[in-house]
């Protein structure tokens, strides 16, 4: 089948195809991602634990007040983050592996679709840590040049230039930045489908998820970019507002109950305290959401390139 581009038509069409996907069956995905979630703070939580307990005893929180025991168990502290993310990406899995068999009109059980996803445990933080690694290599050289562009500015002021001299060079600058920034969004789009290809196509290796899912979004990567970029323009307000209000009353009936000044460093820490949980919430609500979403995306892609 012909390659397609996505109509403007087709982004509405995926956006309302993946919220319409997790309404339908919210009581399947959001356990899902509350799991995932849970996973994925498990780390964070032992952390602010261990914190409140250095705090309690009087320990406080500086490098030098750390007991040794506690240097010596960052090994298990970072095996416990491996296994937490590895089981958090393949809960994200299982969603995309159910939500793929209703768009495909190939449902499959929530057992059924474990079985597929859960020996690959593996091979998903496999592929979770190259994309990371590519990303961070293409962010490092981002960074340079922007360095580099820097230093460059730095040293062409120190010559005297004609003003249109000046303005050439900065316009040169300004696309150079520019180029990169689109360089690094189109790159780190094209690794937004690796997770979901290795969810559903049994035989691919991490890296081959990797390829995959640059092979997939090429042609398609503003479109895709626009679909995420519209799901956070509408939830982003959402979770703000939430944040804003629920701060709002809670903090102003804490100050009135405990009779404490609304700046005072505890009414402070409440508020850190709701936004984070407020925050962690809409997380958990809206991972699904992108996943359905992420999963319609790949779905309509295939549609189009290879007729699936």
């Amino acid at each position: 089948m012909a390659n397609t581009p996505l109509q403007p038509t087709a982004v509405g069409t995926i956006i309302s195809g993946g919220f319409r996907l997790y309404r339908d069956r919210f009581l399947t995905y959001f356990p899902i991602g509350v799991i995932a979630s849970l996973w994925s703070l498990i780390p964070f939580l032992v952390l602010l634990a261990i914190a409140f307990l250095l705090v309690a005893l009087g320990s406080g929180l500086s490098f030098s007040s750390i007991p040794p025991v506690l240097w010596a168990a960052i090994p298990v502290w970072l095996i416990l983050v491996t296994f937490a993310t590895a089981k958090s990406i393949t809960n994200l899995a299982l969603i995309s592996r159910l939500a793929y068999g209703v768009l495909a009109d190939k449902p499959e059980t929530l057992r059924e679709a474990r079985s597929h996803v859960a020996p690959k445990i593996w091979k998903f933080l496999g592929a979770y840590f190259l994309a990371s690694l590519l990303v961070m290599a293409v962010v490092l050289v981002f960074y340079l040049v922007l360095l580099i562009l820097v230093g460059g500015g730095i040293i062409v002021i120190n010559f005297r230039f004609s003003p249109l001299v000046y303005g050439v060079l900065a316009l040169l600058g300004i696309i150079l930045i520019a180029a990169s920034s689109i360089f690094l969004i189109r790159f780190v789009i094209g690794l937004s489908l690796t997770q979901v290809s290795l969810a559903i196509e049994d035989h691919l290796t991490p890296w081959g998820a990797v390829k995959r899912s640059q092979q997939l979004v090429k042609g398609y990567a503003l479109k895709i970019f626009m679909i995420f970029l519209i799901i956070w323009l509408i939830s982003w307000p959402l979770s703000l507002l939430a944040e804003l209000v629920f701060s709002s009353l809670i903090t102003t009936i804490a100050a009135q109950v405990l009779s404490t000044n609304a700046d005072s460093a505890a009414i402070q820490i409440l508020e850190y305290l709701i936004s984070l949980i407020i925050g962690i919430i809409f997380s958990i609500i809206l991972l699904p959401l992108y996943q359905t979403v992420t999963v319609t995306s790949y779905h309509y892609i295939r549609t189009q390139k290879e007729g699936v």
